[in-house]
């Protein structure tokens, strides 16, 4: 693992693996708060605050990339689907570049503050997923209607993260000096041509499954998506199964196309049209093949190429690239730190002796000592070795 970079003399590059994880175990925390029915986007959102911060320090275009690697790795730790990754980068890379383009323009001139960001930003990345969800999950226009309760709530949470961004912004800039990293980042895994090609067919299939509307077509779509998943994941019942640890999402649909879509009523339901349990059945056929694909893009080693992929087309920003591949190797550890009860404990009831500062804090302190650790022990065998 670690910077590919010969050198690192400001050491910005272990310090944005810092911030990534930092970032990534606050969207994990994010994770355990009981979700509203349909309105699923509604939670503090205090990884914006990173994002500001490294606008800030390092530019929109740099940020832009962080928010891709960020929102991949914990895709890949928390089940990786095309559907949720769309949903999250539709909304994170929106916010980020409308961020960007306000401090940019305003921030650099005193005349926009971490409120207005933080507040703007909230309102893009609500706007981008609400989007994103019409044109993945339901099109219905009913969906709007959440509108006005994704303005209040960015408001709100927008307004409350650019409030404690400064403070924040100073802890981790001024904060000391950060454990080294070795200079050799471990090669990805490479598919081969075969590989590349199968990936991209993925790809280009999924893409095309957003044109489809005959319920024949997606069922056959459905039916081969499947197969593969099963045959390349070890045929088990897990692989078959697999679309249904995301229950909520159908559930989502059907609740908006029965509900919602006019047509000729049902007899026996009069309450559902005909039109909008065909809409329904599309939906879920739809949404299972993507499912599906994505476990196969899963067992293809889509990751890891990810990673490579970046690196070459993007070599300005392989500092950033790099740092996502730290990233990768310490969450583990870092998603074991967050998950105990006693940091789930202060994150939902809240502590009187714990500011948010404070408390993000904790968790930089433990991703610092746990990237010390690493780096004694590989001095400790680089000097058994010699």
């Amino acid at each position: 693992m670690q910077l590919p970079d010969e050198n690192d003399p400001d050491g910005n590059g272990t310090r944005k693996a810092v911030w990534l994880l930092l970032a990534v175990a606050l969207n994990t925390l994010e994770l355990f708060i009981p979700r509203i029915p349909f309105l699923p986007w509604l939670k503090p959102g205090l990884a914006n605050c990173i994002t500001m911060i490294w606008i800030i320090e390092f530019g929109m275009v740099d940020s832009l990339m962080y928010t891709l690697v960020r929102v991949w790795i914990s895709s890949f730790y928390f089940g990786f689907s095309l559907v949720t990754v769309f949903l999250a980068l539709s909304g994170g890379l929106l916010s980020t570049a409308v961020m960007g383009c306000a401090w940019n323009l305003l921030g650099r001139r005193s005349l926009m503050g971490t409120v207005g960001m933080g507040v703007i930003g909230a309102l893009a990345h609500n706007t981008g997923q609400l989007f994103a969800v019409f044109a993945m999950l339901t099109r219905s226009t009913a969906l709007f209607y959440q509108f006005p309760f994704m303005a209040g709530a960015s408001i709100l949470f927008g307004g409350f993260a650019g409030l404690i961004t400064p403070p924040l912004h100073r802890l981790l800039v001024t904060s000391g000096p950060l454990p080294c990293v070795e200079r050799n980042i471990r090669a990805p895994v490479y598919a081969g041509r075969a590989g590349l090609y199968a990936i991209a067919a993925l790809t280009a299939g999924a893409a095309f499954l957003v044109a489809v509307n005959d319920v024949r077509v997606l069922l056959l779509c459905a039916v081969a998506a499947t197969a593969g998943a099963f045959f390349a994941g070890g045929r088990t019942v897990a692989v078959l199964t697999h679309p249904l640890r995301f229950g909520v999402m159908f559930l989502f649909i059907a609740c908006v196309h029965l509900f919602f879509t006019g047509g000729m009523r049902l007899g026996i339901l009069p309450f559902i049209t005909w039109e909008g349990v065909q809409r329904t059945v599309a939906q879920w056929l739809r949404l299972w093949s993507w499912l599906e694909i994505g476990l196969l893009l899963e067992k293809l080693h889509c990751n890891e190429l990810l990673f490579q992929g970046l690196r070459r087309l993007f070599p300005l920003r392989a500092q950033t690239v790099a740092a996502g591949l730290i990233a990768l190797e310490y969450f583990p550890a870092v998603l074991s730190f967050v998950q105990s009860s006693a940091v789930r404990g202060i994150w939902r009831h809240g502590s009187s002796a714990a500011t948010p500062v404070q408390f993000v804090e904790k968790i930089r302190k433990f991703i610092v000592e746990l990237m010390e650790e690493g780096a004694a022990a590989r001095e400790k065998n680089g000097t058994a070795g010699g």
